[in-house]
């Protein structure tokens, strides 16, 4: 257990340190400091009581503190003697305040730095990553995972100060009776080691807990998330219940938790009383000490014992926090081996245009794309049309570096996308989804996604220029507010048309060099389609777009259509070209949607 224990201590040290840096350091300095000054604080009771004894009686501790004020001309008097005991506690209070400051610093820093630390970590990790994790694990790292590190660095850093004034402590026992003093540690470490099967079993309630937690978070997104659809059913009584049983189980490790840690505090004071009293009656009654001598080591046993105990209670109470420190060190160390790769090419300007030639891709050893050869031309409309499951939503996420092809190769303007740094391709492209990706703010902050105030002339401009390409300032101008009318969260408070042509407005503010529409109109009412349609239409000519979509119509004034079926290019061509041929798919696709050439 001692192994496991200083092991463990030396561990988290590593850990933390990690985190806070050689600010840790400086924080063991200054308790060690403090402890000093106590020790020394206490210790000054000895030539206070010995001031007006014989000087043959005087303790080892008392003659050097007396030779100290002879030597420096102070002279010894209970008033320089008391003035000693002061500047002790007086020092201590100092190294006190500056460690609760240093403390209250290392925490809070280390809370704001694991916060934006995991923000942009999952800014930077890949694509495949996410898409095999749990959103609502993410979401429970930053959320409240972090908050319970943070807690577990303050108690871990209580345990450092518990250690440092034990080791103070009996170092000055042992210098006034090592016997006694020696007693006093055997039994203490027993009781330190009586109550070792705690930890164990603290430390498996507290993975349970942070699993549990994580489980409660992510339903919980769920029910919210889908809460229009839950609500429109009745259906929230199977997730609720789930739900329910995940809080039961969580509340039952917590409980249990809590109690383990109440046990060592509650048999603190009894034992410490109970030691204490037989160290006095065995140094007065069986020894023939003076009583003076084992009042002050009383104060220091006291003090030894209330620590010795309080690291086991300490160090329970840290061990509830072992699950969230491990979860995080984990999830750090697994964003990092996920973090995306990105190649040192950069691209400025987008000149001629995006190649796919011979690309493939499974997923899970399931096969998705088949031998894609495909060109975007700058500048020119690209449509990719195909039934659900052909394959499209995954041809984008290829165009724009989220997945990788197993094999084969993409290129644009002839820089391979394993030497690009796909972040630069990223910056000049819009994309708009199928669902409307929408913020719960202002409809001029969702345009311009917070890159400037809407206070500044300029950016007012740009955020109404993107409206009026959008087709959505006519709707804009009909609200209360206009622009800065908050919109709901998921834009509830908009039509799915208007939140689609915001999405949009979003996508020309950063006036992207390459369109890419993902289903954009397949959730619209037919007036709501038009609209947008108009918006996508504006742009021939003037941006390079590539359209997937289900619904035809959407694709009908693309220069070049892509038809995908189960992972293959099976036609390709004009619109006019590909309706002629009425053995095609594309023909029979438009007949079933009553779309005529």
């Amino acid at each position: 257990m001692y192994i496991t224990f200083v092991s463990s201590l030396i561990h988290y040290f590593k850990v933390f340190y990690g985190y806070a840096g050689k600010k840790l350091y400086f924080l063991c300095i200054v308790i060690f400091l403090g402890g000093i000054c106590d020790g020394l604080g206490i210790s000054m009771l000895f030539p206070i009581f010995n001031f007006e004894s014989n000087t043959e009686e005087l303790s080892v501790y008392s003659q050097i503190v007396y030779g100290f004020l002879e030597s420096v001309g102070i002279g010894v008097s209970l008033f320089s003697l008391l003035g000693l005991l002061f500047v002790a506690f007086f020092l201590k209070g100092v190294f006190y305040f500056s460690q609760a400051s240093l403390t209250s610093y290392i925490c809070t820093d280390l809370a704001k730095n694991l916060r934006i630390g995991f923000s942009k970590k999952y800014a930077a990790m890949s694509y495949s990553y996410y898409t095999n994790v749990n959103i609502g694990y993410l979401n429970n790292i930053v959320t409240v995972e972090t908050d319970k590190a943070v807690s577990g660095l303050q108690i871990y850093i209580r345990i450092i100060v518990d250690i440092v004034f034990v080791f103070v402590y009996v170092t000055a026992a042992f210098i006034i009776n090592w016997k006694i003093t020696f007693l006093v540690l055997v039994l203490s470490i027993t009781m330190f080691f009586a109550l070792r099967k705690l930890s164990r079993t603290l430390r498996r309630m507290s993975i349970l807990v942070t699993e549990t937690n994580a489980r409660i978070q992510s339903l919980l997104i769920q029910l919210i998330y889908n809460f229009k659809y839950l609500k429109a059913t009745d259906n929230f009584t199977h997730l609720v219940k789930t739900l329910e049983k995940k809080t039961d189980n969580n509340r039952h490790y917590n409980f249990k938790s809590n109690v383990l840690q109440a046990i060592p505090s509650s048999i603190v004071e009894p034992v410490t009383v109970l030691f204490l009293s037989g160290i006095m009656l065995y140094h007065v009654s069986y020894l023939r000490q003076p009583v003076s001598e084992v009042m002050i080591l009383s104060v220091f046993f006291y003090r030894t014992f209330t620590r010795v105990f309080g690291i086991q209670d300490v160090w329970q109470r840290f061990n509830t926090y072992f699950g969230s420190i491990e979860v995080i060190n984990k999830t750090t160390d697994d964003l990092r081996i996920h973090q995306e790769t990105l190649g040192s090419r950069r691209l400025n300007h987008f000149e001629k245009e995006i190649f796919l030639k011979g690309a493939n891709f499974d997923y899970e050893g399931t096969p998705v794309l088949f031998d894609i050869n495909l060109i975007v031309p700058k500048n020119r409309s690209i449509g990719i049309v195909g039934e659900s499951g052909a394959g499209k939503t995954t041809l984008f996420d290829i165009i724009t570096g989220l997945i990788i092809p197993k094999s084969g190769k993409v290129f644009i303007d002839g820089i391979s996308y394993k030497e690009l740094n796909l972040l630069s391709l990223r910056k000049i492209v819009g994309y708009v989804t199928q669902e409307p990706v929408i913020f719960n703010d202002t409809i001029a902050n969702n345009i311009s996604f917070w890159e400037c105030d809407m206070q500044d002339l300029h950016c007012r401009k740009r955020i109404e220029n993107a409206a009026v390409l959008a087709n959505c300032d006519g709707f804009i101008s009909g609200t209360k507010m206009g622009y800065e009318t908050i919109i709901g969260d998921k834009g509830i408070k908009l039509s799915g048309g208007q939140c689609q042509r915001i999405a949009i407005a979003r996508e020309l503010f950063k006036e992207p060099e390459i369109m890419i529409f993902d289903e954009a109109t397949s959730s619209l009412d037919t007036e709501s389609e038009r609209i947008v349609q108009e918006s996508i239409n504006s742009m021939k000519g003037q941006r390079t777009t590539v359209i997937i979509a289900h619904r035809l119509s959407t694709i009908r004034n693309c220069d070049y259509i892509y038809v995908l079926n189960k992972g293959r290019i099976v036609e390709e061509g004009e619109f006019d070209e590909l309706y002629s041929d009425k053995n095609s798919q594309f023909y029979s696709m438009c007949q079933k949607q009553n779309l005529y050439g």
